[in-house]
């Protein structure tokens, strides 16, 4: 019971802060797994410390060019993201860096430009 909690507390901040005015945001966990040789996601009902987990943030952008920013849980372990222009904060979106730039340090935010219209980015992370 308690790894569900979890799991839906985890899931519940994904849907938190992501700025910019008129803009939806739907968002997804998967786990992934290796089987056979081949990566497979699957929908996330319990995570477990270890789980390597992908999450996918869909938004509908209104403004031109919107800067986006999204928490990254305390709970993950950020590895990796889809977005090359993706800039990371390890101090809570005091400072940002160049996701290349990253030193492995705690990622706590995510942020990037948007174009007006649909858009879509995953990132990868291990649950602490």
């Amino acid at each position: 019971m308690r790894r569900i909690l979890k799991c839906l507390t985890i899931m519940a901040m994904f849907s938190g802060p992501l700025h910019a005015s008129e803009t939806s945001l739907e968002s997804r966990i998967y786990i992934e797994q290796r089987r056979g040789g081949e990566r497979v996601v699957s929908d996330a009902s319990t995570l477990r410390r270890g789980d390597r987990v992908v999450t996918v943030l869909d938004w509908n952008a209104q403004p031109r060019n919107a800067t986006m920013t999204s928490v990254v849980p305390a709970q993950l372990s950020f590895l990796s993201a889809s977005h090359e222009a993706l800039e990371v904060s390890t101090d809570g979106g005091k400072t940002w860096l160049a996701l290349d730039d990253n030193a492995g340090g705690h990622v706590t935010h995510l942020r990037w430009r948007a174009a007006s219209g649909r858009g879509r980015l995953a990132y990868s992370a291990l649950v602490r």
